[in-house]
């Protein structure tokens, strides 16, 4: 699994250094990060810390402090819904302006695509990708209520607790990110990442065996729904070039100001893997290159060498939990001839009641 890493890590930047030298940007030299966990023992499958530790030995997958863009929004998703928030809840998709502490100046958020939808679900806000609704929920959750709860799910770095932390202006690492996601198929447990199962002595003696960490920070119910909306990223959102994973996956997609930064955090049932692409430079890595410009496609390449020989399992739903067919334009329940029906998970007593 570890050789599939690297082989995935040498082809997407080879890839995107094809993409930087028709832009004739000169001296790329991206490099590239790839965490992979075991999704039941927490333990690390495969990880990469750059291009080349012959020439430079720094672990950016363990080490480096990146802002994860729209990655983190899943973290203030997640938040939403353990606060009973459902995912068919209404959010405006239009501009704002919000007025920072004593300042005379606004702060006016856009969204990347620089359009506006109006009003839509949480989950197509989440799938899209819309900043302008992850910036309103946080302002109703409350920036400080939202970064003590990415702590308690894994995030160790410092995180401003303002606004625009639902856009990923905090700095992380990828390894923790990667933990955090890798919750969400675990049934809401969190296993403190780790790399030696176990050490024997020169005669095969057991000396010492892991212990993994795992404690519960989310609902199980809150896990499969959080779950569920980051499938609908791949079905219908920013991520649909991992439709090609023949199995269950979900995951999303992360790109900063001026491209510094590309990321695609995803997970099947069994594994989860995140991938980061930037210049140690903090400078650009070029113009278009998002998260799933850049990074998806090292994903996808990693995810279908390691579950090639897995079985195929189906994400958790537990019994509090209900599927139901939502037009994904209202919330409301779909009729039988609606175009925008889509098959969403609520907890019991959340789901919407009348139809469309």
């Amino acid at each position: 699994m570890q050789k599939a890493a690297e082989l995935a890590v040498e082809k997407g930047l080879s890839a995107l250094e094809h993409r930087m030298k028709q832009q004739f940007i000169k001296n790329p030299d991206p490099q590239c990060a790839l965490v992979s966990l075991d999704g039941v023992s927490g333990g690390i499958l495969a990880m990469v810390g750059g291009r080349d530790f012959s020439k430079s030995s720094f672990n950016r997958a363990t080490i480096a402090r990146r802002q994860p863009g729209s990655a983190f929004k899943p973290i203030v998703y997640a938040y939403a819904i353990e606060q009973g928030f459902s995912q068919s809840n209404i959010i405006l998709d239009a501009p704002v302006a919000f007025k920072i502490g004593n300042r005379k100046k606004e702060w006016q958020p856009n969204n990347f695509s620089e359009d506006y939808k109006g009003e839509m679900t949480l989950r197509t806000a989440l799938a899209l990708s819309k900043n302008i609704p992850a910036v309103r929920l946080i302002e109703m959750l409350g920036p400080s209520s939202v970064a003590k709860f990415a702590h308690t799910m894994g995030i160790e770095s410092a995180l401003l607790p303002n606004l625009s932390l639902a856009l990923g202006t905090s700095e992380v690492k990828l390894i923790n990110l990667t933990a955090a996601y890798s919750v969400f198929p675990n049934k809401g447990k969190l296993i403190e990442p780790y790399g030696v199962m176990e050490v024997l002595d020169v005669k095969g003696r057991l000396v010492w065996r892991v212990k993994p960490q795992k404690k519960v920070v989310i609902s199980r119910e809150s896990a499969a729904i959080i779950t569920d909306m980051l499938r609908s990223v791949i079905q219908d959102g920013t991520g649909q070039k991992a439709k090609v994973i023949e199995c269950p996956v979900a995951g999303k997609t992360g790109t900063t100001n001026e491209f510094k930064d590309a990321l695609f955090i995803g997970f099947s049932p069994s594994i989860t893997t995140g991938v980061w692409v930037g210049q140690d430079t903090f400078t650009t890595i070029g113009k278009g290159e998002t998260g799933d410009r850049a990074a998806l496609p090292i994903w996808i390449e990693f995810m279908q060498r390691a579950l090639l020989d897995r079985a195929i399992q189906y994400f958790d739903i537990p019994d509090d939990v209900v599927k139901v067919s939502i037009d994904s334009s209202t919330g409301l329940l779909a009729t039988d001839n609606s175009p925008n029906a889509v098959k969403a998970l609520f907890k019991k007593g959340t789901e919407p009641k009348s139809y469309r």
